[in-house]
C-alpha cells in the first residue's frame, strides 16, 4: 500500500484508487493538457540553472522545461521541496496554466550499497489518483529500476549502463517490457564544460535528457517513463 500526500494536504492510499489496466484503451479519454504526451515520439527535459547557482555552487529551487520534438516548451516543472518534506515536483501545462500531474520522491539517502536506501518516485494526478511508481532495484553491477502501474504490477523495467557518467557521448537507459521488447530510451545528453566563446545563455539552460518512444504507448506508460527520467536525473546528475 502506498500513502501519498496530495497538493491539497489530504492523504490517500493506493487502495482508494480505481483499478485501471495500463494500455492503449486509456487513450480514448485524454484530457486536453495530456494530448501532447499522447502524441509525442520524443520529449526533451531541460533544467534551468540560475547565475547564482553557477557561481556559488549552491543549488536553488529547480525549474524544468519539458519540450516537444521542435524544442517548443509544452510543460513547466517546479520543485516544491523543502528541507522538511520529501522531494515533490509539480508539472504545469503552459497553455491551460494548471497542474496536470505530480511526482513525489520519499526522502532517502543516496547510497546504492544499502538496500534500505533505494530510491522511489511516486507519480499521481492532482486529485490524488495514482499513476504508478518507479522503484530502484538493488544491484552491484548496473543501474536497474522497476516501473509499476497503479495496482502495483511491474509493467516495464529500466536497464542502465555500467557507468552512469561520460565525458563525451550520451548515457543511455533502456526501457523494456517484461517480455524484453524495447519500448523507450532515456538519453542523458552530456553538456560538457562552458568556454568563453559559448553563448552566455548556456549558463541558464542545461539540458537534462531526451526520451525516445520506440513503440505506441498509453499516456500512463509515457508519464511513468517521464517520471523515470526525472528520478535518474536526480540520482546521478544533480
Amino acid at each position: 500500500m502506498v500513502i501519498i500526500k496530495c497538493t491539497n494536504g489530504t492523504r490517500v492510499t493506493s487502495s482508494a484508487f480505481p483499478k485501471q489496466s495500463i494500455g492503449k484503451n486509456l487513450l480514448t479519454a485524454i484530457p486536453t493538457a495530456l494530448e501532447f504526451i499522447a502524441k509525442a515520439k520524443k520529449i526533451y527535459i531541460e533544467r534551468l540553472i540560475g547565475l547564482f547557482e553557477v557561481i556559488a555552487k549552491f543549488e536553488t529551487a529547480t525549474k524544468y522545461e519539458i519540450l516537444n520534438e521542435k524544442h517548443e516548451i509544452i510543460y513547466y516543472g517546479f520543485d516544491m521541496s523543502t528541507w522538511a518534506y520529501s522531494n515533490t515536483l509539480v508539472v504545469v501545462d503552459l497553455n491551460e496554466q494548471k497542474e496536470i500531474f505530480c511526482m513525489q520522491r520519499p526522502f532517502r539517502l543516496k547510497n546504492w550499497c544499502l538496500p534500505c536506501c533505494l530510491q522511489k518516485l511516486i507519480i499521481f494526478y492532482p486529485n490524488g489518483c495514482l499513476i504508478g511508481v518507479i522503484e530502484q532495484k538493488w544491484s552491484l553491477i548496473r543501474t536497474a529500476f522497476s516501473i509499476r502501474s497503479e495496482d502495483g504490477d511491474i509493467v516495464m523495467r529500466v536497464r542502465g549502463p555500467f557507468f552512469t557518467c561520460s565525458c563525451r557521448g550520451d548515457v543511455v537507459f533502456q526501457i523494456d517490457t517484461l517480455q524484453g521488447q524495447k519500448t523507450a530510451e532515456i538519453r542523458k545528453q552530456w553538456p560538457g564544460g562552458l568556454t568563453d566563446d559559448e553563448n552566455a545563455q548556456a549558463i541558464f539552460d542545461a539540458e537534462v535528457c531526451g526520451i525516445i518512444f520506440e513503440i505506441p504507448l498509453s499516456v500512463h506508460e509515457k508519464l511513468l517513463i517521464l517520471g523515470a527520467a526525472f528520478l535518474i536525473n536526480y540520482m546521478f546528475y544533480e
